[in-house]
């Protein structure tokens, strides 16, 4: 179980717990309440119950979609609705503060409304009110389709993220809580409020059908969770007082539209039919062929003399299948690197990007470099590898090494690009190496088991410097260094410039909450220590330092602006991170969301992607199936090798393109054939007047 589900499990619990004791206080006065009636409800409206809990089965697969449309596209509607209505959210969540409204409406959010939306559909399907069952069921379904559009391309974040001063409550009430939001909800769900959807469409369904009043008293006790659940998801700095309008609509559409299709949909979905339909195909198979026969070509007759209801169906089938192509363009923005084949690392910078295969059962190192607009690749002409070599690439340079020998190549020299520019052999023992710049020449930067030997590469490969002490990582861009020096006994990174002038130590600040740490004890068994925090990884450009510090139960991930030495934390403090990688002011790193010490579940990493400019961090995988590595920022694109459960291994890159070329051949001929079919609608609207 990942961590975190503890406290779902009892919202859960609690709900169909108490769903079922209130059921003397709403049941029908003719009603008698049973074990066997369970068991008949299940018998009776399975075919409901399938139409209700699968809206549940897609909230995954939107809930992706939803996250790979922000990453593309940044349709980010919430500044525009804060632009309509201000602080008023604000100015609730102020004048009522409280602790305990904190604790009781956060456990009422969730619990409560798991607890309505059970209820409604379980008593009329329980206590066999077919007609109420039918228009529920069906209201419910509704809601969530008219929403989808809304999550997909309205995206409105929650309040307590956007407005300053203003709190999201029931997110931050406790760590463990906090954990379980943030891997189930994308936080941009917010218009409309299916909190006040999907409760207003049932009452508005009991309202209008309810002819006998047999569900008098529950109708008035979902208005009364109608109005307390408005004013807990404005409290707690979740939805907007907009969203609430938006629930609401969406909830009239849905039960006029219920209105329209009730009848219809149940006519062929009704579980009473599925039996007597089954015994006459058992008992004639070949009468019941002629009535299915018979019944299609009903259907089809219509079309031999199309009127504006088969245009109007023609044009939806245009609109929907041209939208569906742009959809799954903008939610597909990564592919595999064709020509890749057993990659096992990667590392890119720029428009350039450099594959290391290991040949399955062959000593045979294929390395390549690829310039990822084009998506061609060129053989490296090396003396050779008995090993898959260690990769670094800066700008135009790459290096190649393992413990003793070192290749550096320049991409600029279009002459012999794929060959080396030096070769160094016979290091004692090499742990890292960066690629610094002085003007128009490149300095390697050579970490040795204690010192940094710097190799000015014009100059034959001459050493041009010498710093002696015991580091663990190191990393360069432009004339800037950075290194750790694994004798310090807190978190930091030394900066010095190649040319002169700059010699800095900055103390890296991982820690989180008190609460967050208890948590992380409890979960791990491990306690977090910043007095023995170490930096394990290290990546940095022209402004940007990117950190990876071990605080004990996890691996943290912090960004240090160099000019100002502002820092922040990039990832998930109750989340374990690796493999950092900043370059075009972006940052890509990994974490694992499902992370669970306590059953030794390891989960698999995700790639997630860091705008620094607009402070947004956004996952653009999310597979519980594959795992990711070696995250690399390009120039438009971030490359990563994904590894799935048989161990297969491709080569990823996800595109700054949202749409594809072809997209827009498609769309260009939805547009042409708009134009007829539009006339033609018209036409025959006009006509059957």
């Amino acid at each position: 179980m990942a961590a975190g589900t503890g406290i779902y499990i009892t919202w859960v619990t609690g709900a169909i717990v108490l769903s079922i004791a209130m059921m003397p206080l709403f049941k029908p006065s003719y009603a008698r309440l049973s074990a066997d009636g369970f068991i008949d409800m299940f018998r009776r409206y399975w075919a409901h119950m399938i139409v209700v809990f699968s809206v549940y089965l897609w909230k995954d697969i939107l809930d992706g979609m939803d996250r790979a449309l922000m990453a593309n596209t940044q349709l980010d509607m919430t500044p525009y609705v804060y632009a309509i209505e201000g602080d008023i959210v604000l100015w609730v969540q102020q004048a009522m503060r409280n602790p305990l409204l904190d604790e009781a409406l956060t456990h009422f959010y969730v619990m409560g409304f798991m607890t309505a939306t059970f209820a409604s559909f379980l008593y009329p399907i329980y206590f066999d009110d077919r007609h109420m069952a039918d228009r529920v069921s069906l209201s419910m379904f509704w809601v969530y389709i008219l929403a989808i559009p809304f999550y997909l391309f309205f995206n409105v974040g929650v309040t307590g993220n956007h407005i300053p001063q203003m709190q999201t409550i029931a997110y931050d009430l406790t760590p463990e809580i906090n954990n379980w939001f943030t891997r189930i909800d994308p936080f941009t769900n917010g218009m409309p409020s299916l909190h006040i959807g999907l409760p207003f469409a049932i009452w508005l369904t009991m309202q209008r059908w309810d002819d006998d009043g047999r569900w008098y008293r529950y109708r008035n006790f979902l208005m009364g969770f109608i109005l307390l659940t408005a004013l807990s998801i404005v409290y707690l700095g979740i939805h907007w007082v907009v969203d609430i309008i938006g629930g609401m609509v969406v909830a009239i559409i849905a039960v006029e539209i219920t209105t329209r299709t009730s009848e219809p949909i149940w006519k062929v979905a009704d579980e009473r039919l599925f039996g007597r339909r089954l015994a006459r195909v058992i008992s004639d198979p070949r009468k019941w062929v002629k009535q299915v026969s018979a019944s299609v070509k009903d259907y089809l007759r219509p079309l031999g003399e199309p009127s504006k209801k088969q245009t109007s169906v023609i044009i939806a089938v245009v609109v929907m299948s041209t939208g569906g192509v742009l959809l799954w363009d903008a939610t597909h923005q990564d592919f595999p690197l064709e020509g890749v084949e057993w990659p096992t690392a990667a590392a890119g910078s720029e428009g350039w990007l450099v594959s290391v295969e290991e040949v399955p059962l062959s000593s045979e190192v294929i390395i390549t470099l690829w310039n990822v607009t084009s998506q061609e690749g060129i053989e490296i002409v090396s003396d050779g590898w008995p090993n898959a070599p260690s990769v670094v690439v800066s700008g135009q340079y790459m290096i190649l090494h393992d413990n003793q020998n070192l290749e550096f190549y320049d991409f600029g020299e279009q002459e012999g690009l794929t060959v080396p520019t030096l070769s160094m052999n016979d290091f004692d023992s090499i742990s890292d190496v960066a690629i610094a710049e002085d003007g128009d020449s490149a300095v390697l930067v050579i970490m040795m088991e204690s010192s940094l030997q710097f190799i000015d590469v014009s100059d034959s490969g001459s050493i041009v410097g010498q710093q002696n002490g015991t580091y663990s990582i190191v990393a360069a861009s432009g004339s800037l260094v950075a290194w750790v020096d694994s004798a310090y006994s807190s978190p930091t990174v030394n900066l010095s410039s190649i040319t002169g002038g700059i010699e800095i130590g900055i103390d890296l600040n991982a820690t989180a909450t008190e609460a967050e740490d208890e948590y992380l004890e409890q979960l791990s068994g491990i306690a977090v220590n910043y007095a023995n925090a170490t930096v394990i990884d290290i990546d940095m450009s022209s402004s940007w330092l990117v950190a990876v510090v071990d605080v004990g139960p996890v691996n943290r991930t912090v960004l240090v602006d160099i000019l100002s030495g502002d820092q922040r934390m990039l990832s998930d403090p109750l989340w374990q991170s690796s493999s950092p990688s900043v370059g075009n002011e972006r940052v890509a790193f990994l974490q694992i969301p499902f992370w669970d010490p306590t059953n030794n579940i390891v989960g698999t990493n995700d790639v997630y992607l860091h705008e620094i400019e607009s402070n947004s961090t956004l996952a653009i995988t999310r597979d519980n199936d594959v795992n990711q590595m070696e995250p690399q920022v390009l120039l438009e694109e971030v490359a990563w090798i994904e590894v799935d459960s048989d161990g297969e291994a491709v080569l990823k890159v996800f595109s700054g393109e949202t749409f594809q070329p072809y997209s827009s051949v498609i769309l260009q001929s939805a547009i042409m054939m708009l134009i007829p079919l539009l006339f033609l609608w018209s036409y025959q609207a006009a006509s059957e007047r």
